[in-house]
C-alpha cells in the first residue's frame, strides 16, 4: 500500500527576480483539495495571468503517478496532467507543489536538486526538438520536463514531454514557453520505474505512429496536430491552401508557411478559410478527450488506490476542484 503522505512545503519561484522561497503547505489546502489538480486549481485561483503551477498528490510516492499542471490564462485556469516519475520526484525533492511566476529575460532551465535550486542558460537549447534537448540536458541522476519548439512559439496546443509521456495541449506548455523556461530537472527517484509498468491502457490518438512520434518530438498535441495536418491536406486538394508542405507538423510548431495559420488552432483557421474548409473539417474524425480531472489527478497516482481516505472526501474535493477550474 502506498503511503498517504505530504512533503509539507510548496516551492515558489519568481523567474523575473530569480528568487525562490519554500513555504509550508497549508493544512486547510490539504483538507479541502487533497493534492494534485486540487492544489493546482486552488494555488492559481487568485494568481496573475501566466502563472504556472504543478503538484503531486498524497499517493505520489513509490509508483509511476500523475503530476498535475496548470496555468492561469487570462481569467481562466487551464489544467493538464502527466504520467511518469515527476510527481514522485517533486515529492522526494521536498515539495508538494511548485509555483512559477514572472518570466526569464532569456531562455533558461531550472534544476531543483538536493538542497539547491539553480537557473541556467538554455540559449543553445532553444529551438531544439525534445529528443535533442533531452540528450543535451542529460544529467545523470535527474529526470526532466522539457518543452518543444511548439511551446517556445506559443502554439496553444503545445505539450510538455517527460520520458515519453506528454501533457496534453491545454495551454500550460505555451505558458511555460512564454516564460522562456525550456526545461525543469528534478532528482530521479530510483525506486519508481520510468514508464508506467503494468498499465494495460492504450494511449489512443488520431494519426499514425509516425505522426505521434513526430508530434511528440516537436511538443505538439498529437491528435490536434494530426487533425490540422489532415485539414490542411484536404484544403490543399480543394485549392484553399498551397500544397507540398514537406513536414506539416514542423510547420505548425515553428509557425512557418501554412503552419502559421494552423498554429492558431482549428477555429481560427476555419474562420479565415471559410465555409468550404468547414465542410472538409466536418468530415474528419472527432478527437476524444478526457472529461476533466479525476480522482487519480488529486491523489497523484495512476493506480486506483483509494482505500486510504473515505470516498466522500474525495468526491467533495473533486467537485471543489472542478468548480475552481470552470471559473
Amino acid at each position: 500500500m502506498t503511503e498517504w503522505r505530504y512533503a509539507d512545503q510548496i516551492l515558489h519561484i519568481n523567474l523575473s527576480t530569480r528568487t525562490a522561497q519554500a513555504l509550508p503547505t497549508d493544512v486547510e489546502l490539504k483538507r479541502t483539495y487533497v493534492g494534485g489538480a486540487g492544489f493546482v486549481a486552488s494555488l492559481l485561483a487568485g494568481g496573475a495571468p501566466g502563472d504556472v503551477a504543478m503538484a503531486g498528490g498524497p499517493l505520489s510516492d513509490g509508483v509511476a503517478g500523475r503530476l498535475a499542471l496548470g496555468a492561469r490564462l487570462g481569467r481562466r485556469t487551464a489544467c493538464s496532467s502527466l504520467g511518469g516519475r515527476l510527481a514522485a520526484a517533486l515529492k522526494e525533492a521536498g515539495y508538494d507543489a511548485l509555483i512559477l511566476t514572472g518570466e526569464l529575460d532569456r531562455p533558461g532551465y531550472l534544476t531543483i536538486g538536493p538542497g539547491s535550486i539553480s537557473l541556467d542558460d538554455a540559449t543553445d537549447l532553444w529551438g531544439r526538438e525534445v529528443p535533442d534537448a533531452e540528450a543535451r540536458l542529460g544529467s545523470a541522476g535527474y529526470t526532466s520536463l522539457v518543452l518543444g519548439p511548439a511551446a517556445e512559439n506559443q502554439v496553444p496546443f503545445a505539450t510538455l514531454a517527460h520520458e515519453g509521456h506528454h501533457a496534453g495541449g491545454s495551454g500550460v506548455a505555451a505558458a511555460l514557453g512564454a516564460k522562456q523556461l525550456k526545461a525543469i530537472l528534478l532528482p530521479a527517484p530510483a525506486h519508481v520505474p520510468s514508464r508506467c509498468e503494468g498499465c494495460t491502457l492504450k494511449c489512443s490518438g488520431l494519426g499514425s505512429a509516425a505522426e505521434v512520434t513526430r508530434a511528440g518530438a516537436l511538443g505538439l498535441d498529437a491528435p490536434t496536430a494530426a487533425r490540422l495536418a489532415a485539414l490542411a491536406e484536404g484544403c490543399a486538394r480543394a485549392g484553399l491552401l498551397p500544397s507540398g508542405e514537406a513536414d506539416p507538423l514542423a510547420a505548425i510548431a515553428y509557425r512557418q508557411g501554412v503552419g502559421a495559420l494552423l498554429a492558431a488552432g482549428e477555429a481560427e483557421a476555419l474562420s479565415r478559410l471559410g465555409p468550404a474548409a468547414e465542410r472538409i473539417a466536418a468530415e474528419l474524425p472527432a478527437i476524444k478527450r478526457r472529461g476533466g480531472p479525476g480522482l487519480a489527478d488529486l491523489l497523484g497516482t495512476c493506480q486506483r488506490v483509494f482505500r486510504d481516505r473515505p470516498g466522500e472526501l474525495l468526491r467533495e474535493a473533486l467537485a471543489s476542484t472542478r468548480g475552481l477550474l470552470t471559473t
